[in-house]
């Protein structure tokens, strides 16, 4: 048995990004914890990797794969499937936006044999029949092969989280809501023990945009230009399925945890009790950090975005800025430093605007880099997100003296202007802009870099705020203490 098992969906260790790199900070800042994992992905990938060498205090490691079924060739004679009722039950009330009855599903998919199986659920006349009843009585105006695969889509990893087995540990620690952690509510429900919670992005709210901007859920055309007000009945399908993991999550964690006030605003007014929730900000190694040099040579300007490229983080955005930079500054070079594997087309649509744009000299994608290789070449760390928690990249950049310009989204703000009355007499680190506005972004860019007393005045104030407020020893000592508690 662990001390703690870490629930996680999509991040570490295949997958690096800050929130990966705050799960390894974590584990590797207690020794003396046993840590299990419980990753969650989409389905088996032979060809992927670790990002992440683990560290030796994790004891065990078990895979859950969202979309990874077998299916007999012919379903099973003679087998009935009980608890149709409990089922319809469970989904009129859904409808009604109850959220308290997982109890009473859960036996369904768990007992030994499961009375609700994949060949009886989605290929017994029963189920047919059923998800025919619903169709009739919820959605008869729309598509009935949509609803059809859409009922398909949604439940199928459902049933993969309802049946999948837990490694056995003391506390239970999920790092979102969603998927993992509705595989929290499970281990509260079936072992009563201790669950936390840890919301870096409020993933209900990052999963919403990602459907509003989705292809590949259906919407029926309509005819003529009038602007919708609704989402299509599918999209908000999507939406209804993740608030129900949310607040399954939150109803049966102990203790929940957020990165700043904005988080734990939205937290809740998503179904989160205020009395669970306590706030503790991402930190880092300050001693790693201050020892990276602090470029002095001008020669070339050099202004880096850090990040994945992905709609989420609007690189296009960072792209667009650059033309009324290089206008004034004939010698500033664009750096996008980081993955471009996770979203292909996305990348390609990229570097399609650069060469629309006639910048493909000044515009670099460089991949990825060691955070000392970055921040000893880069003049100014630029964000251009339309979502974020509270991204490591401006406390890091802030560290080694580089000011930020970021959108006003999730922490931003408070990264560079200060979060309580102390931290803001420090005066701002960078500067906060619109989300979505080359424009703006540009004459932030421009602004700093042609004031050198502002570019000091910044580069001294960010070291400061990183050093009195993010020191990652201090904030990753008040997960041990609350670990320590119950061990």
């Amino acid at each position: 048995m662990s001390d703690v098992c870490l629930l996680l969906e999509g991040t570490y260790p295949f997958v690096a990004g800050g929130v990966s790199t705050w799960v390894h900070q974590l584990i590797s800042s207690m020794e003396d914890i046993r840590f299990s994992l419980v990753c969650i992905a989409a389905l088996p990938d032979p060809s992927r990797t670790m990002k992440y060498t683990l560290p030796s205090n994790i004891v065990d490691m078990k895979e859950i794969f969202l979309h990874d079924y077998e299916y007999e060739s012919e379903r099973k004679k003679g087998k009935k499937m009980k608890g149709y009722q409990v089922l319809q039950d469970f989904h009129a009330q859904l409808k009604r936006k109850s959220f308290d009855h997982l109890d009473a599903l859960l036996p369904l998919f768990r007992e030994k044999p499961p009375a609700i199986d994949d060949q009886e659920m989605f290929f017994s006349k029963d189920s047919w029949n059923m998800l025919s009843a619903f169709y009739e009585k919820y959605a008869k105006d729309v598509s009935f092969i949509d609803y059809f695969w859409s009922w398909r889509t949604t439940h199928l990893p459902l049933m993969n989280i309802l049946k999948a087995s837990l490694p056995p540990a003391k506390i239970y620690h999920t790092i979102s809501t969603g998927y993992a952690g509705l595989l929290a509510a499970l281990a509260k429900i079936e072992t009563n023990g201790i669950v936390v919670l840890t919301e870096h992005g409020i993933y209900t709210h990052e999963r919403m945009l990602e459907i509003v901007q989705a292809q590949w859920i259906y919407e029926r055309q309509r005819k003529g230009f009038r602007a919708e007000k609704e989402l299509s009945y599918f999209k908000q399908w999507w939406i209804k399925l993740f608030e129900f993991m949310s607040r399954q999550a939150y109803k049966h964690a102990d203790h929940i945890f957020t990165l700043y006030e904005g988080n734990k605003t939205r937290q809740i007014v998503d179904g989160a009790d205020p009395l669970k929730i306590d706030i503790i900000p991402n930190g880092i190694n300050i001693d790693f950090y201050s020892s990276i040099p602090l470029k002095t040579d001008k020669s070339e300007i050099r202004i880096a975005f850090v990040g994945r490229v992905v709609p989420i983080k609007d690189v296009k955005t960072f792209i667009l800025s650059a033309p009324g930079v290089i206008r004034k500054f004939q010698n500033a070079v664009f750096w996008i430093i980081g993955p471009q594997d996770e979203e292909t087309e996305y990348y390609k649509e990229c570097c399609q605007l650069i060469e629309t744009l006639g910048l493909r000299e000044n515009i670099i994608f460089k991949g990825r880099m060691k955070p000392e290789d970055i921040y000893s070449q880069v003049d100014l760390v630029v964000l251009t997100s339309v979502s974020e928690a509270q991204p490591y990249v401006i406390i890091e950049a802030n560290c080694v003296g580089i000011p930020v310009v970021a959108t006003d989204v999730g922490a931003c703000r408070e990264l560079i202007e200060g979060r309580t009355p102390n931290d803001r007499q420090l005066g701002p680190s960078g500067m906060v802009t619109e989300v979505a506005s080359p424009d703006k972004t540009g004459e932030a860019i421009v602004e700093i870099l042609e004031k050198p007393s502002l570019y000091e005045r910044m580069s001294i104030t960010g070291k400061k705020r990183v050093r009195e407020f993010y020191n990652e020893k201090d904030l990753l000592s008040r997960y041990l203490n609350v670990y320590e508690k119950y061990l």
